[in-house]
């Protein structure tokens, strides 16, 4: 693309954006939640709060909404970003909005860390000129149905007038498809990275319309390549304003945030969950213990593979070692003994483990031995 002049990537390094200490498009996957708009102070309160349990760095919030129907909310205005900013100092995070026009751009360049031009005005080519002449990041959304191309360029205009501070967002575009609001682009993720410098980040909550879906979403961007989420959380989805349906309860957006590490770690990225100061609030703590849960369903899961392996392997009138059940018992028994755990719940547990072993075993042997018997003896078609 001849004309990405600045946007292109004609050298091997990558731009990261550095905003009070935090590094966009760096190791670090950049978690940024809040709601769709901004409602109340006590609603931005709460919101920050999540953010900063998950270990969130940005707060988001819209205060100037531009809206399909003119009788939709259309935001706070000042309000909502006073709101908005001291909501995010509370928490010690950054702050970004979206702003439409030059008066929404005058009004809250001072007063927030980043500035987000949404998907309608990614072709506002004037909006585009005048955030170019602050020194201000500023988040550029993919617009609705424009390509690549069309979105790399419009991150031109801004690198043309002077702002070298762009991180590009895809957040889905318009197809054919009903399911979902929008369809989430990952290949855009790869495609841009590989034509531009600038950092990337996802927005799956604009993409999906749905809250089921981004958990999953979230974690493909980041597989992706992705340098950081773009998520809408709000204290009660059911009574927001704008976008409940793709809102993620507070619960909800900590428990996906726990587990973002492991897939960062898979494409060599970091992501700090939480923080210290927060590890022991109720929140947390179930979210800690859903994690835990789900690891010990995950290697029961792993022992029972194992299991039928091992079966593969032994006669049928010999599927049930007794012997070997007591020596692990025992085994078991000590350990918990050490690690300051009831001994009853290894005599509770195990033996139930055993006798699902073993119906795993013989269901596994019947089913291989019957195979076996009809390649011997194929049923012959008349």
């Amino acid at each position: 693309m001849k004309d990405l002049k600045l946007a292109g990537r004609l050298i091997t390094a990558r731009s990261t954006i550095e905003v009070n200490g935090v590094r966009i498009g760096g190791k670090e996957i950049i978690l940024m939640g809040g709601p769709c708009a901004v409602e109340s102070s006590l609603q931005m309160s709460q919101s920050a709060e999540t953010v900063k349990k998950a270990g969130g760095k940005v707060l988001r919030g819209g205060v100037f909404k531009p809206r399909t129907s003119p009788y939709s909310f259309q935001g706070l205005g000042l309000e909502g970003l006073n709101y908005l900013v001291q909501a995010a100092k509370e928490q010690n995070l950054l702050c970004v909005t979206e702003v439409i026009d030059a008066p929404s751009l005058d009004l809250v360049v001072d007063k927030v860390d980043i500035l987000q031009i949404g998907a309608r005005n990614m072709q506002n080519f004037e909006l585009l000129k005048l955030a170019g002449k602050i020194n201000k990041p500023i988040i550029l959304k993919r617009g609705l149905s424009a390509t690549i191309e069309e979105w790399l360029l419009a991150a031109e205009y801004i690198l043309a007038a002077g702002n070298s501070r762009v991180i590009l967002c895809e957040r889905g575009i318009r197809t054919f498809e009903p399911s979902t609001r929008n369809t989430l682009d990952l290949s855009a993720v790869g495609v841009a990275k590989e034509l531009s410098h600038l950092p990337v980040i996802v927005d799956p909550s604009h993409a999906a319309g749905r809250r089921d879906l981004i958990a999953s979403l979230s974690k493909a961007a980041i597989a992706a390549g992705a340098d950081g989420l773009l998520i809408e959380t709000h204290p009660n989805p059911a009574e927001a304003v704008s976008d409940g349906p793709q809102s993620l309860t507070p619960e909800q957006f900590i428990q996906l945030a726990g587990e973002l590490g492991v897939v960062a770690e898979s494409v060599n990225k970091v992501f700090a969950f939480g923080g210290q100061e927060d590890e022991n609030t109720l929140e947390s703590l179930r979210a800690q213990i859903d994690r835990v849960d789900q690891r010990i369903i995950e290697h029961l899961a792993d022992r029972m593979e194992i299991v039928r392996k091992v079966g593969d392997q032994k006669r049928m009138d010999r599927v049930k070692d007794t012997n070997r059940e007591k020596e692990i018992i025992k085994r078991l028994v000590n350990l918990a003994t050490e690690l300051q755990l009831p001994s009853e719940l290894v005599r509770k547990i195990y033996p139930l483990i055993f006798e699902s072993a073993v119906q795993s075993q013989i269901k596994s042997k019947l089913v291989r031995d019957q195979e076996a018997e009809q390649s011997y003896y194929p049923i012959s078609s008349k």
